[in-house]
């Protein structure tokens, strides 16, 4: 595991990569909300031994990068800065590449793919905010947007239990521990998720890079019911949708992981 550091419109970003011997594809993690890239350590170990070579970046406002926490630029600029990322990958390793993104990067990278439409071999979502958790209802929504747009840098909890990330304790405890850890998010990252995932379930259909996605059914942070609507919305020919039963959150994280990553591998191995 090597970091480093890439810039982005005067804007400094942290970043880790895991680099096998050989490897035949590049893999980009897209983190969620109040974490850093420096979770994936054990997804990279896994899908290093699968051939990849795995990197990543902490968002902006989150992490090691540039930016109070919570704190955000728009959704369009984290789609600019992926878009450029991606390039800057490609430039650097020649290698097809392949996209990971989780909860908020999960929702993030859904709306990279029918929005920015990459030219990259393959994508995996994993339990994406298209619906969140709390579920607010149409005067919320309403309330939220307006305060975004009149103090967009005004900070929230989050809200959520962390003790639902896994049924594992040993990873709650480590997420709890973790120094890099936040939760806070501000109003106008708030109410970009959520128009991200509703713009993103209107637009289902423009999906043209092969897809895996996956939801645990039990999972209170990310609605299941988001990624259920957007697989009935996409093209079948695109998209594979996976859900586990009884699953939380983090199913990379869950003590039955490794069937998960097994799972993600082998789709991703018939992918060409």
């Amino acid at each position: 595991m090597n970091e480093f550091y890439w810039f982005y419109q005067r804007t400094r970003f942290h970043g880790i990569n895991w680099i096998p011997e050989n490897f035949g594809r590049v893999m980009i993690i897209v983190h969620g909300i109040g974490e850093h890239i420096g979770r994936y350590d054990h997804v990279a170990a896994f899908f290093m031994k699968e051939g990849y070579l795995v990197i990543g970046i902490d968002h902006y406002g989150h992490g090691k990068s540039d930016g109070t926490k919570g704190a955000t630029k728009g959704f369009e600029f984290m789609f600019d800065y992926l878009q450029s990322f991606v390039r800057h990958v490609e430039d650097i390793y020649h290698k097809p590449v392949v996209m990971y993104g989780h909860s908020m990067g999960g929702g993030v990278l859904t709306g990279f793919l029918l929005r920015r439409q990459p030219e990259i071999m393959a994508a995996v979502i994993s339990a994406p905010a298209l619906i969140i958790g709390m579920r607010p209802g149409g005067f919320l929504k309403g309330v939220l947007k307006v305060a975004s747009a009149i103090a967009p840098n005004i900070r929230i909890k989050q809200g959520l239990d962390i003790n639902k990330i896994s049924h594992d304790k040993t990873e709650v405890e480590k997420f709890r521990a973790d120094p890099l850890r936040h939760d806070k998010l501000s109003l106008r990252l708030a109410n970009d998720m959520i128009q991200n995932g509703a713009w993103c379930l209107l637009h289902a259909a423009d999906l043209c890079v092969p897809s895996l996605l996956i939801h645990g059914n039990a999972d209170e942070f990310t609605a299941v019911e988001g990624s259920r609507l957007f697989a009935e919305r996409a093209p079948s020919a695109l998209l594979t949708y996976r859900e586990w039963e009884g699953m939380y959150h983090e199913m990379h994280n869950e003590p039955a992981s490794r069937e998960v990553l097994l799972f993600i591998a082998g789709w991703l191995s018939n992918v060409r």
